[in-house]
């Protein structure tokens, strides 16, 4: 059974999730222990934001697959006392969880999008994670791509997926349009837009 969410949280508890969650499937193991990270930085008032791939494989509802967590949090310093702490060891841009086959990566302290777009996702285990805004990671997928032939990068066909799943009921279709304008990256949407 997972560690409670209402109770405080510690470092013991920490080292005991990734116990229990070691042998789960990658995407359940990845959300499980981002959620419980989140619970217990959030104690310290810091509050870590799943982007990349993560964000991705959520919007996709699993659909792209993903070997790490990335959070924009501030606390790196924290981060990488908590996760020493509790087993990760620290790479060139990471910290991995041999046993738990578990990655982490903090790439940034702020948020490229908007604060206000970053949804609250709950879990089944009741906690809860932030994730960036659809709009917001969209557009990060499209930046990356914006120099090269777009329609032939994975991450084109991944951010046209994640409009295609949403554009209908979670995409404020406004923003992003701005974001792509302000991107450059509007002329790669614009297509998608005429889909209807």
């Amino acid at each position: 059974m997972a560690i409670g969410y209402c109770t405080m949280i510690t470092i013991d508890d920490l080292r005991k999730e990734l116990e229990l969650i070691k042998d789960k499937p990658k995407f359940q193991k990845m959300l499980d222990f981002a959620s419980i990270l989140t619970s217990f930085f959030e104690q310290e008032n810091i509050k870590p934001i799943v982007v990349g791939g993560l964000s991705v494989e959520i919007y996709t509802r699993n659909d792209y697959t993903t070997h790490d967590i990335d959070f924009v949090s501030s606390g790196w310093d924290r981060f990488d006392q908590v996760l020493r702490e509790i087993g990760f060891t620290k790479t060139e841009r990471e910290w991995y969880h041999t046993e738990a086959e578990l990655a982490i990566e903090v790439p940034d302290n702020y948020l490229d999008g908007d604060y206000d777009r970053v949804i609250e996702l709950h879990l089944p285990n009741s906690r809860k994670l932030y994730v960036i805004g659809i709009e917001d990671i969209i557009i990060h997928r499209l930046e990356g791509i914006f120099h090269s032939n777009p329609e032939d990068d994975v991450d084109y066909e991944w951010a046209m997926r994640m409009f295609l799943i949403h554009k209908d009921d979670n995409i404020d279709l406004d923003y992003l349009i701005n974001e792509a304008k302000r991107t450059k990256t509007y002329q790669i949407i614009e297509k998608w837009l005429e889909l209807g």
